[in-house]
């Protein structure tokens, strides 16, 4: 039993609904398992209690199989919730791999009963057996990530929200190649109408303009294109932009809409600051228009106004809206001081009391020594003035001032609402303004944006955007493909978040403005109520509506709790998706009415908002925030007004679910209470370590919001630590923009007990190296030895050496200036390399670092490391596929022979190539350097000659030298993945091997966008990720790697691609001339503050992250930018600079404020006091490895190393002497010639049921889909144009017919003992009901009115003809043929795996050292898995109980088929004697041959399974038969023909078998005799209009 401390129990409440702000390793993965538990187990919570179940569908499969029914509580009668009503999610595929994994092995350990086994007995299961019933239950329980939740909602509904389905899943390769494509179709488009034959809809013509209007002002077609490119790769900030804009119509945009923008994050403070401030500046303009204001009209201009005038004039002016203030301390701020201070936190303001004279406009004020006034009169003026100026400046030198001033640019840059200054001849401060219409050149160096042309830039940014999406969504269409944004879509659609895509061609506008009017409380249906309204009067648009609505009523209807991880890291969209089900769900007669308040699940959200570092993923940490808010206020409205759970609540407890009483734990034999000191209600008044918690904290446990404070992860001193420096962090002083992005500081309560010793250690390279680097390659290189070498190399090559220290337990030391002498601090080997975890910012760093670990024999292995397609192993590939699909291309042969594939040194290459002409593959084998490579030259090209250049690949690099002259791990993980991008592309290309390397080619043309090179972690290696990659890890060994330049050059959201795009505005980089500055834009200003300031307090949450993701001890490596080097003294001494806050300056900040805390204000740390930007920095290793200045709980002391002397020495190796020692290690080689023995192996072939009768009648059809892996699908030359719309595919047709018998077919129902009671439960015959049919269709693809309406009615008919005939006689209860049914089952599952022994058989292989024997095959194992359609348990007049198999087949329903008149219809239709139980007609008796073998495989599957069961209750199985759905009739197979088909199916399955196993070379079968034509005129490879196949003597190929 889990053993919990209060705010994890608490955790636990199911009562509520809850928001777990859960702080780094405070255990959340195990509270969210618990709790997910508990919900399962506990019979009486809030879902239990006010919301009722969805119809809980009959287990199938594992469950049923393991415990007979009496042995578990059926899921009727099961008190708690289902698996299947739980929802948990999680943010990436493995957390929720490992989420389920621990839901499973908490279930598996229950015990219904105590017992001497080991695990915790639960006196909530009723049964042992209700243990393997959850178990079985959680495989298909919904936990997983949300894109696949979301999938899992709309696939069944997909027909419905889309016209053309689609199912394929695009790669982001795939998808960068069509957003490409989509882009270049764009600016293809001359016409309306070719963008209609795109895709496009709507306004066509607009969006011509707009793009031509962007072409022009982004500086031309590539611009404007990479623009739209950055847009597209963030559309979900695109599409959040225009909800919070409400572009429902882009017309309506003006710029007094986004006020609110530049308001927001000052509106608080904005009107007491400006009044201040003005009162300032009005007393600053009076002083110096003492004594006849002398200094001012002696300094003014003949023309315009100067700047101290300006600002005269914006005194007398009335100011009352809050943007009217803003832009007037712009404009003051503007007028006094420079421009290039304008943008400084300390902008130097009226310097000397005077406006400044900068940019062509005068100050307006004379010097004092100017002034013909009397020295005391200046004297008391200037006093004065400067009394005021230092006022302003105090003011303005404030991140308050800052942000007023860039707020203030912005807004009066985008919306002007004062008059510019008259200008001075020669004033630049004001320049024009660039309108709609673009002048031929430029009108000045420095220009504006008129607002017209900031909004029409927007407006067109937003109109391209969306035509380009739709051309985009079009050729996903075309390709079969989708994205994780289509499903996103789709689910919107599905759940009514929007108007149905669908829909909006054909519902009226009225009714699309509703349902596109969904507010910020997602979870209501307001706009569903509007909806209805408008849709009175058309009773087809009314009828789909409610249709629609239904549907999501009754999806929300399937669940009861939910359960969210990772929930800072969700996306606005994500939240209204989720928010979407937790509305008001369908409720029939006699239920419980809804909660008082208005969320019907029980929602669980867990999360830490200083962890939310996946802002490039478009997610929001202000999404927490406002869940949050909402879980509160539900809580409050229940607590006041809903009395249904008021004795599972009290005002400050919750009840903890787990059980109290008769619940123990089963240990080595021993019984043992566990629980008798738990308390059944939790107080929110006592805190983890049993203190009382503060007022604030108690109302937020009261509302459902628990901290989760207690650390299990880091040593206690380092987790101090820690808290300390995140207290600074965090600290608002750093908060550039205010907003609700920024995180909280949260003290964690370190409660993990160890013997261990917590360190915080320094990697702080010293330049000490003098001289050049030696140009000799012979020579080994220390890089401290040279002067000129980089930070970041000594950074690696100390880390480097750091790291072998502590893996080998070698001498470690630091250097004490004071004593002039070494302390050493070395320690025992206690970390092995996989206990070291290096953080990177950058994939670029990777290389390096990798390097120099490999240099000092530590084994690292990286996440990543860069461009996949730059990677010299990749570029190998792609020259050996350039010569394999151009083998006369010598450049291509060129660089394949000095590979390492083939190895020729330059003489060599030199002889060869001076005459070699032709075939370049075929030349290079002839003069190959050893007999090995010759034999695999050879050998590649006979394969690339047969078309099999991906066979000759993979030859390359299982038999060549490639992975020896490449031999880390990344390089075999980066061939596998180029491995997978070849075949994924090669599918999308027909496998033309020349097209997948053009394919390729353009991938490495891609640069950014390409694919990554990425790893899989791998035990005894350090591992090397980066800090987003390491979200949810730990390790004991934790290094923060090059941290001073994490954050320097952050490059801003999407500034690269001339676009920013936020969730609050999109802004376009104008830029219509080169050459000059571009023109200031006041959206683009906006923007980039908002985007600025997000990734600034997201750098904070990566490093906190990064530091939190260590157990034992914290490495810092990095030095600051201008590096660190050794004074006179011995000691370290570096510069802390005042640039952009990187994370190593937000260690200084943190250990500063710490040593403060601490009382050592002054110490080394904190010099000067808290703020240290622009401080040098002087420190002595000796005296801080005793001593942190941090405080008594925190780390005692902190080694810095500096040095290698700080290590043993380890001797460098030369790079020449490296690979001189390989390629000497490579000539001795010797290959061992003792053959090895074959291995003996069982070899498995699946097979599918429905393909046995084809292969049986055509052995080469089998062979040419399963062997040659050819496609079973018509060739024709150019595509036959048919009529699809009068009914669906045959075979979805079948699929709802079946479907239809599952669900209508009736059951009898019998006490008969020897059967599940799943096969007896009495169910009335539904085959004919419409509702049956309504929900049949509903999960069906068809999207024409038409269609559906024609199909429904065919079902009917065929319902009633199953009905009268003999199956739906047996089924109501009635004899037929001697025969009763006893029960059935419908789509029952089965697994059948049958054996043979082949005759010495044995399987080879290629080498360049001859063919080999590689395995012989002792057994083949077939494999069949799948559903029989229908099994009857019947009965017959003499007591016997049998099985049969009935086989539903639709053939002849659809065209051809007469519903009035079964004459006239088709040959099917047509029988002699209803009841007669075999064939009657040439029709029947073919339909029988043509499924024989599937009908006997079956069978032969319910034989296996009886002969399992005691011999008294066996049935006997009655040959199988087919149920002809165009009668209605049910022909079962003669016995002697069952006999002969399980005899012809045992040959098969040998045949195929041996088939499969026997490797390359097998022999094909022949085609058939001119005779069987009739069998070839059923088969796709003949049928096309090029034929692959065919009978002998007829041509193949095209007709």
């Amino acid at each position: 039993m889990i053993e919990f401390n209060l705010s994890q129990s608490l955790g636990l409440d199911i009562n509520r609904h809850i928001a777990i702000d859960a702080g780094a390793g405070t255990g959340k993965t195990t509270v969210m398992a618990s709790r997910y538990l508990q919900h399962l187990l506990s019979g009486d919570q809030r879902a239990t209690r006010i919301l009722p179940s969805a119809p809980r569908i009959p287990l199938k499969g594992m469950g049923a199989i393991r415990v007979p029914s009496r042995e578990r509580t059926s899921l009727e009668e099961w008190q708690g919730l289902l698996p299947t009503e739980t929802v948990a999610i999680t943010f990436t595929r493995k957390a929720a791999a490992e989420l389920k994994g621990r839901i499973r092995r908490l279930i598996a350990s229950l015990k219904a009963q105590p017992d001497k086994t080991d695990g915790i007995h639960d006196a909530r299961l009723r049964n042992q057996g209700d243990v393997a019933m959850l178990l079985s239950l959680i495989d298909d329980a919904p936990i997983s990530t949300i894109d696949a939740f979301l999938s899992s909602i709309v696939s069944p509904w997909m027909g419905l929200v889309s016209e053309e389905p689609t199912n394929e899943q695009l790669e982001e390769d795939g998808a960068v190649f069509l957003r490409d494509e989509a882009i270049r179709t764009a600016w293809r488009l001359q016409r309306g109408i070719d963008g209609v034959e795109a895709g496009m809809s709507g306004d066509i013509e607009s969006f011509l303009e707009s793009r031509d209007r962007l072409s022009i002002l982004l500086g031309g077609q590539e611009s404007s294109a990479k623009v739209v490119k950055g847009m597209l790769k963030r559309s979900l900030f695109v599409e959040e932009a225009s909800r919070r804009l409400q572009l429902d119509e882009l017309g309506n945009l003006q710029a007094e809409s986004l006020n609110q923008l530049f308001l927001e994050p000052i509106c608080d403070f904005i009107d007491n600051w400006y009044l201040e401030f003005r009162s300032y500046v009005c007393d600053w303009v009076d002083a110096w228009l003492d004594s006849g204001a002398v200094f001012v009209t002696g300094a003014d201009e003949p023309t315009g106004m100067t700047r101290y005038r300006y600002v005269q004039y914006l005194c007398t002016l009335e100011v009352e809206e809050q943007i009217e203030r803003l832009q007037w301390i712009w404009l003051v701020s503007h007028a006094i001081t420079t421009a290039s201070n304008l943008k400084k936190i300390d902008c130097n303001a009226l310097y000397r009391a005077r406006p400044p004279s900068g940019k062509g406009w005068p100050g307006g004020v004379m010097t004092k020594g100017n002034c013909p006034l009397q020295n005391q009169v200046k004297d008391m003026i200037i006093a004065n003035a400067q009394t005021n100026a230092n006022s302003i400046r105090d003011m303005l030198h404030t991140p308050q001032g800052l942000l007023i001033r860039v707020l203030g640019q912005s807004s009066h840059l985008l919306n002007p609402l004062f008059c510019d200054p008259e200008p001075v001849p020669g004033q630049t401060a004001y320049p024009p303004r660039l309108d709609v219409e673009l002048p031929q050149l430029p009108p000045s160096n420095e220009m504006r944006l008129t607002t017209e042309l900031e909004l029409q830039v927007i407006r067109d940014l937003f109109i391209v955007h969306s035509g380009v999406g739709e051309i985009l969504s079009r050729l996903k269409i075309q390709e079969g493909v989708r994205d994780h944004d289509d499903m996103h879509r789709l689910a919107e659609d599905l759940l009514l978040t929007r108007c149905p895509s669908v829909c909006r061609n054909w519902y009226p506008q009225a009714v699309v403005k509703a349902l596109d009017s969904l507010g910020d409380r997602p979870w209501q249906d307001d706009h569903l109520f509007r909806a209805i309204n408008a849709s009175q009067g058309n009773d087809d648009v009314h009828k789909d509506l409610m249709r629609r609505i239904s549907i999501l009523r009754d999806l929300r209807r399937q669940y009861r709790a939910f359960i969210i991880d990772e929930y800072q890291d969700t996306n606005p969209q994500h939240f209204r998706l989720l928010a979407r089900l937790w509305g008001r769900r369908k409720l029939e007669d006699g239920e419980p009415a809804p909660p008082a308040s208005e969320w019907d699940p029980t929602i669980c959200i867990v999360g830490d908002m200083k962890q939310s570092i996946y802002r490039f993923r478009q997610a929001e940490v202000t999404v927490m925030r406002r869940a949050v808010a909402a879980i509160r206020e539900m809580n409050r409205e229940e607590s006041a007004m809903e009395t249904r759970t008021d004795s599972l609540r009290r005002p400050d407890f919750a009840k903890d679910p787990r059980v109290t009483k008769s619940m123990t734990f089963e240990s080595s034999s021993k019984l043992l209470e566990k629980n008798a000191k738990r308390r059944e209600w939790i107080p929110f008044l006592e805190d983890d370590d049993g203190n009382k918690v503060g007022n604030e904290s108690l109302i937020r446990r009261r509302e459902g919001h628990i901290e989760m404070s207690t650390n299990h992860r880091t040593l206690s001193p380092l987790m101090n630590t820690m808290n300390s420096i995140f207290q600074d962090t965090f600290s608002d002083r750093h908060h550039l923009l205010p907003g609700p992005w920024h995180a909280e500081a949260q003290n964690l309560n370190p409660a993990r007990n160890s013997d261990k010793v917590a360190r915080l250690e320094w990697i702080l390279p010293a330049r000490t190296g003098s001289g050049l680097r030696p140009l000799d390659m012979k020579v080994a290189v220390d890089p401290f030895q040279f002067d000129g070498s980089d930070d970041r190399e000594l950074t690696a090559n100390l880390l480097a050496k750091r790291i072998s220290a502590l893996v080998d337990g070698k001498t470690t030391r630091v250097y004490s200036s004071e004593q002039d002498s070494w302390i050493d601090i070395s320690e025992p080997k206690i970390y092995r390399p996989e206990d070291i975890m290096i953080l990177v910012a950058s994939h670029a760093r990777v290389p390096l670092l990798v390097k120099a670990l490999d240099e000092h024999g530590v084994p690292a292995v990286a996440g990543k490391q860069g461009l996949l397609m730059f990677r010299p192993v990749i570029q190998t590939l792609m020259s050996l596929l350039w010569l394999l699909t151009s083998p006369h291309n010598k450049t291509a042969a060129l660089a394949i022979a000095r590979s390492a594939i083939v190895g020729m040194n330059d003489s060599e290459v030199i002889s060869h190539f001076k005459n070699s002409e032709g075939n370049q593959l075929e030349n290079l084998s002839k003069c190959a350097p050893t007999k090995e490579v010759k034999s695999l030259l050879e050998r590649m090209c006979y394969l690339a000659k047969n078309g099999k250049v991906k066979q000759a690949i993979d030859v390359a690099i299982d038999h060549s030298d490639l992975l020896y002259a490449y031999p880390r791990e990344g390089d075999r993980q980066d061939i596998e993945n180029w491995i997978s991008i070849y075949d994924r592309v090669a599918d999308g290309v027909g496998g033309d091997a020349a097209l997948v390397f053009h394919k390729l080619r353009e991938l490495s043309n891609l640069d950014k966008d390409g694919p990554k090179s990425s790893s899989s972690s791998t035990g005894g290696a350090v591992q090397i990720m980066t800090i987003h990659g390491s979200k949810g890890l730990e390790a004991p060994v934790v290094v923060a790697y090059d941290i001073f330049a994490t954050g320097t050059r952050d490059s801003s959201f999407s500034s690269s691609d001339n676009v920013l795009v936020t969730p609050d505005i999109i802004a376009g980089r104008i830029h219509p001339w080169r050459g000059i500055s571009k023109p200031q834009s006041g959206l683009w200003t906006i923007a980039h503050l908002f985007d600025d300031g997000q990734q600034r307090a997201e750098r904070r949450r990566q490093f906190y992250v990064a530091l939190t993701r260590a157990r034992d001890r914290l490495i810092i490596a990095g030095t600051p930018s201008e590096g660190a080097s050794i004074d006179e003294q011995g000691r370290i001494t570096f510069k802390r600079g005042k640039g952009r806050q990187n994370m190593g300056y937000m260690f200084l900040d943190g250990l500063a404020f710490s040593s403060i805390q601490a009382g050592h204000e002054g110490c080394i740390w904190s010099q000067g006091g808290l703020n240290q930007e622009g401080r040098t920095i002087t420190l002595d290793p000796g005296n801080l490895v005793g001593q942190s200045y941090l405080g008594t709980d925190c780390v005692g002391g902190i080694s810095i190393f500096h040095h290698p002397n700080c290590f043993e020495e380890n001797k460098t190796t030369a790079l020449v002497e490296s690979w001189r020692q390989r390629l000497q290690l490579a000539r001795n080689a010797e290959h061992s010639q003792e053959p090895k023995p074959p291995r003996k192996i069982t070899f498995t072939v699946p097979m599918a049921s429905h393909s046995l009768d084809s292969a049986w009648s055509c052995k080469r059809r089998h062979w040419l889909s399963s062997k040659m892996n050819w496609n079973p699908e018509r060739f024709d030359l150019i595509a036959d144009e048919y009529e699809q719309s009068r009914w669906p595919s045959s075979a979805e047709f079948g699929s709802l017919f079946h479907r239809l018998l599952e669900i209508g077919l009736a059951n009898p129902g019998s006490d008969d003992s020897d059967l599940d009671s799943k096969w007896t439960e009495s169910q009335k015959d539904n085959l004919t009901d419409i509702d049956t049919i309504e929900e049949v269709m509903a999960q069906s693809t068809i999207s024409d009115s038409d269609v559906v309406e024609r199909t429904k009615l065919r079902l009917l008919h065929l319902g009633k003809l199953a009905r009268q005939g003999p199956l739906g006689k047996l089924a109501s209860g009635g004899t037929v043929d001697g025969f009763t049914v006893e029960g059935l089952r419908t789509e029952l599952p089965f697994y059948l795996s049958l054996e043979h022994e082949p005759d010495n058989m044995q399987r080879f292989a290629w080498s360049p050292r001859g063919e080999q024997t590689i395995s012989t095959i002792e057994m083949i194992r077939t494999t069949f898995n799948g559903r029989a359609d229908l099994v009857l348990a019947l009965r017959d007049e003499d007591g016997q109980g049998w099985l049969q198999v009935v086989d539903a087949k639709t053939k002849h329903c659809l065209y051809g088929f007469n519903p009035s008149n079964p004459l006239e219809g088709n040959d099917l239709q047509i029988f002699t004697e209803m009841d007669h139980p075999y064939a009657s007609t040439p029709a029947e008796q073919e339909i029988i041959e043509e499924h024989r073998l599937q009908l006997a495989l079956y069978s032969i599957a319910l034989e296996i399974g009886e002969m399992s069961k005691p011999v008294e209750k066996r049935r006997k199985i009655l040959p199988p038969a087919i149920q002809v759905s165009a009668s209605g009739r049910v022909v079962r197979m003669h016995e002697e023909d069952f006999e002969k088909a399980k005899q012809d199916l045992n040959s098969l399955i040998q045949w195929s078998g041996e088939m499969a196993a026997a490797g390359q070379g097998v022999e094909a079968p022949v085609r058939l005799p001119i005779e069987q034509k009739s069998t070839c005129e059923k088969c796709p490879f003949y049928t096309g209009t090029i034929k692959l196949c065919g009978p002998i003597g007829e041509m193949l190929g095209p007709t």
